[in-house]
């Protein structure tokens, strides 16, 4: 039929279309050059830190081959002043990626706000045919062949969905170990009778 794709099929509200990992590539970086335009000022900063460590690690290279640059330093002698020397550029190099290391450690923070659909107030229902997950604006249906199992770390239990990508019920959820474990329990038994396909090294 003329207008209508095979990835793609319009059926009054209904859009049915086939997500490929370029698709899922093409939004992650989407969102960091968006993340980028809206926090610039603190990549100018990161971006001249590292300029600067490459610069320091060059000197301390040229030192090494020619260490005659380095024969008097501070009134000292060759060879002190040259080991001195190295030292200072080593220094230099790593202090001068400071901005760079706080940017990444802040780059989570940049990706979701408190005020945002994604955090906050979260209410957990279990159906017999999966997880609903409700927050503000968004509510969510996980069935459960979605999931790869369940793991339980520092007292969260979080539900692995792909590689990479899972839900957390963190510890606060459960007023109780028992209840925790009973939680976990629950979750296990539902996917064992869903018959969700486990990766290879998962079990549940």
């Amino acid at each position: 039929m003329a207008g209508e794709s095979e990835s793609e099929t319009h059926r009054g509200n209904t859009i049915a279309y086939n997500l490929a990992f370029r698709d899922f590539q093409f939004l992650q970086g989407h969102m960091a050059r968006r993340i980028f335009a809206n926090n610039r000022r603190k990549y100018v900063p990161a971006l001249l830190g590292v300029i600067l460590c490459a610069v320091f690690l060059t000197m301390t290279i040229v030192l090494n081959v020619q260490p005659d640059r380095a024969v008097t330093m501070f009134g000292l002698r060759y060879p002190l002043s040259f080991y001195l020397l190295l030292i200072l550029c080593l220094v230099a190099a790593i202090a001068s990626l400071i901005p760079a290391i706080k940017l990444r450690l802040s780059t989570l923070r940049m990706q979701v706000s408190d005020d945002g659909p994604l955090l906050g107030p979260t209410r957990l229902m279990i159906e017999p045919d999966g997880l609903v997950i409700e927050r503000k604006v968004v509510r969510s249906k996980y069935q459960w062949g979605a999931f790869q199992g369940v793991e339980l770390q520092k007292n969260a239990v979080i539900l692995p969905i792909d590689n990479g990508i899972g839900i957390i019920i963190p510890a606060s959820a459960f007023a109780s170990d028992a209840e925790r474990y009973d939680f976990a329990a629950m979750v296990s038994k539902a996917l064992e009778a869903a018959g969700a396909p486990m990766p290879n090294g998962l079990s549940r």
